[in-house]
């Protein structure tokens, strides 16, 4: 009677120890799965410079200061080049080796002036002319309004839909070159078309009914944040191609580029003005 007593109260024991430990575990199962849930999504910050135009003193200043900072990837959001030829292609994606991230340029008006196909453009940067991105939390999109002529095509329309529908949860960042819904644009005029402002109010309607945190642009030689829809935006054109008459012409030259951080769902951006010898943020 003893030992059968004894033997039962080692097999309750052997029961409770077994239950202590799948109840830690459970515990620290679930914990972890808390943790994991509150913990907020890594940051992520990267490099933006528009209208280089070529490679030129200040585009080499540019990537000299950007390539030791912790940057995620550089977006170039064009015109890459002067004419859109394979030798500038060439030369500026071979300065752009220097750095030890990616780049993921737009395609710009003059990126067409040789190749209107883009066939120069894709083959030298090894993008589509419409493509999207992922890091980390951040969907970077790509969009193509190089033609005036045309504005988004429809195709291109149709995807940026589709695309912006299955990533809801992602913080969705849109570039493309020429900017449109400017301020004072009925003032100055705009570089617009019947048929490319048609393409417009298609995208404008599009982000309206979609969740896109940003707005990255170029085209005009300055820095220009504004508005689209609600949604904020950004003209980013201090590549080192003087600023343009409309602008006051190379005496009011702005030439930078843009630090931008994304942490959880939001969008810092600071300029930085570049100088041939240095790079200081903007006042």
């Amino acid at each position: 009677m003893r030992r059968w007593i004894i033997s039962l109260f080692l097999v309750l024991l052997a029961g409770l120890a077994v239950y202590g430990w799948l109840y830690r575990h459970q515990v620290a199962t679930i914990t972890r799965s808390i943790r994991q849930a509150v913990q907020p999504p890594p940051s992520v910050r990267f490099a933006v410079v528009g209208d280089n135009h070529g490679v030129n003193p200040v585009y080499r200043q540019i990537i000299s200061d950007i390539r030791v900072q912790p940057y995620a990837f550089l977006l170039n959001l064009a015109d890459t080049s002067e004419r859109g030829e394979t030798a500038e292609f060439r030369a500026v994606k071979e300065l752009e080796a220097a750095l030890p991230f990616p780049v993921y340029h737009t395609v710009g008006s003059h990126d067409i002036k040789t190749d209107p196909a883009r066939g120069s453009f894709i083959q030298a940067f090894g993008h589509d002319r419409w493509y999207a991105v992922d890091v980390n939390q951040v969907r970077l999109i790509i969009l193509d309004n190089a033609d005036r002529k045309v504005g988004f095509p429809a195709a291109e329309l149709d995807w940026l839909e589709r695309d912006l529908a299955a990533h809801a949860d992602r913080v969705n960042l849109i570039a493309y070159h020429r900017p449109f819904g400017l301020p004072l644009a009925g003032v100055l005029g705009d570089d617009e078309t019947p048929a490319s402002r048609l393409t417009n109010a298609r995208l404008t309607d599009i982000i309206r009914r979609f969740r896109v945190s940003e707005i990255f642009t170029a085209h005009l030689h300055t820095y220009l944040p504004y508005t689209l829809a609600g949604v904020p935006a950004v003209v980013s054109g201090g590549g080192g191609d003087p600023a343009q008459f409309v602008l006051g012409g190379p005496t009011n030259n702005y030439f930078h580029y843009l630090d931008v951080a994304v942490s959880g769902p939001t969008v810092t951006i600071r300029p930085v003005r570049v100088t041939l010898d240095t790079a200081t943020p903007a006042e």
